[in-house]
């Protein structure tokens, strides 16, 4: 429940707590692409008068992503998802025929999961996974001394790296043990997204994920489930949970290009977040304000250069009263002003 208001519910139906968005030149593009591949359904879009996409909302399984077009001058923003689908060799192959690029081949994990990553025509990265078996901590332990799943983590941490970096990276390359590496059935009452997960959760991939995790506990109240630490002190995994969600993050290595994630998360109470926000170290990028449509909506650049949307419900509204409050001068107003704000920051 929001604090504005306690008979209104923090997220509203539909939503979830945390959803990506992916800010690309064709946002048109990416929807038809992610539909072809996974099945997406769009729920909306928003015109502008110059064309251009400002809005856009497709469902994935139980999430919805949220999409708008960029500015001529901004710099690439690709977005790194991991996507559970029920079929992940389907979802691979429906992917490349529809224009993406192969990051990682399929194979299967030590944890149940099969999947593959790809980029698709507008940039972004997509984890495509399935989850096949639930393993306990121990099998997976065991499953990491077998020599294909060992050369599968080492050929996943190698791949990435190769397209962070701009290297060739042949699919045909790969160590065969992944490569020849047989789908899997899924075992007896297992579901394609693990208990606890989302169909489509982020990826944040930062120079310090701890830093990430102190600032979104500070911030928005995240709970750390755990993180794994490297050989070299560095951060190969972790994940955390706001509200319903979860968010996932690992540490970049120093030759890759800045990756920032663009987040919306709905709070109880919007100026408290945004304060709290500041005071770990964010930069307000736009000020708390009252939409049209019953939210006070809020952005913070955090300190690792990630971009949250802080929104909080203030008003159930009907469809009618909605688009009644869109025309009023206080509105016009402040949909002026959140949407001159410089949200990507340009190449220098």
């Amino acid at each position: 429940m929001t604090a504005a208001d306690p008979t209104i519910s923090t997220v509203p139906d539909g939503y979830s707590s945390v959803s990506p968005w992916l800010i690309t030149r064709d946002t048109k593009a990416l929807f038809e692409f992610i539909s072809v591949a996974f099945g997406a359904q769009e729920i909306d879009r928003v015109v502008g008068e110059d064309g251009t996409i400002g809005h856009a909302e497709a469902r994935l399984g139980d999430s919805v992503v949220l999409a708008f077009d960029a500015r001529p001058h901004w710099p690439a923003t690709p977005s790194y998802l991991r996507v559970y689908v029920d079929d992940a060799d389907a979802a691979f192959h429906a992917a490349l025929s529809a224009g993406a690029t192969t990051v990682s081949v399929l194979d299967n994990s030590a944890w149940g999961d099969r999947g593959a990553r790809i980029q698709d025509p507008l940039g972004n990265v997509w984890w495509i996974m399935s989850h096949m078996e639930d393993v306990s901590e121990e099998e997976a332990g065991r499953r990491w001394q077998a020599p294909e799943y060992a050369a599968g983590m080492e050929y996943a941490i190698d791949s990435l790296h190769r397209h962070m970096t701009g290297q060739p990276n042949n699919p045909d390359d790969g160590p065969e043990l992944v490569r020849t590496m047989a789908p899997i059935k899924r075992a007896a009452g297992v579901t394609a997204v693990p208990a606890g997960y989302r169909s489509v959760e982020p990826w944040i991939i930062s120079h310090s994920t701890a830093g990430v995790l102190d600032f979104i506990t500070a911030a928005f109240g995240a709970q750390e489930a755990f993180r794994v630490p490297m050989e070299d002190g560095s951060i190969g995994h972790a994940e955390a949970r706001i509200g319903d969600s979860n968010v996932l993050a690992f540490d970049s290595r120093r030759d890759w290009p800045p990756t920032p994630a663009f987040l919306r998360v709905y709070v109880d109470d919007g100026d408290a977040t945004f304060a709290a926000a500041l005071a770990a170290g964010a930069t307000a990028v736009t000020n708390m304000t009252e939409m049209f449509w019953g939210e006070k909506v809020g952005r913070v650049r955090d300190p690792f250069g990630n971009l949250w949307w802080i929104h909080c419900r203030v008003a159930a509204l009907s469809e009618e009263e909605a688009y009644a409050r869109a025309g009023q001068p206080e509105f016009i107003k402040a949909m002026e002003y959140v949407t001159s704000a410089e949200l990507v920051v340009p190449d220098r």
